[in-house]
């Protein structure tokens, strides 16, 4: 009995293979828009605390704490951009003054820097391996000119 051998050997497999395969690159796809998709909300939502931050420094206010006692202008700043970033991680405020330099929120019509830094950990392995220890540095700023609120309110 003469035995017939196949072009191509066994295939019992291959559809496994395949399966596997397809599987890995549609995970990491996943994942990878997943990442995608946290960055560009964290994005969105530094802009938006920056923006809230900088309406309010324009004006010159001060926050009260819990107990009463009124908060100094960077402070309130600070709050602001905090309770405008959603429970995002805000790890650095950095305020520049034309007039008064760095460090300071500016007196009336100041011309003001105001940037916010914030570091997010990316999920996807594969992904993280390009950002050094897997984090991406967010860091956003804008100029805005202060309204001529009472000079008083400068601190």
């Amino acid at each position: 009995m003469k035995r017939k051998w196949k072009i191509g050997g066994r295939r019992e497999g291959q559809a496994l293979l395949e399966t596997a395969l397809t599987f890995i690159v549609f995970i990491l796809l996943v994942f990878g828009t997943i990442d995608f998709a946290r960055l560009f909300y964290v994005q969105m939502t530094m802009q938006n605390a920056l923006r809230m931050a900088a309406r309010y420094a324009a004006t010159g206010n001060h926050l009260t704490n819990s107990q009463g006692a009124t908060l100094s202008r960077t402070n309130s700043i600070l709050q602001v951009a905090q309770q405008n970033a959603m429970g995002l991680p805000v790890t650095s405020i950095q305020f520049t003054s034309q007039s008064f330099g760095s460090g300071s929120a500016g007196g009336p019509g100041d011309t003001e820097t105001l940037a916010l830094g914030c570091n997010v950990q990316l999920l996807t392995p594969l992904i993280s391996r390009f950002f050094s220890n897997g984090v991406y540095r967010f860091n956003t700023s804008v100029m805005y000119r202060n309204e001529p609120f009472p000079p008083s309110q400068t601190n």
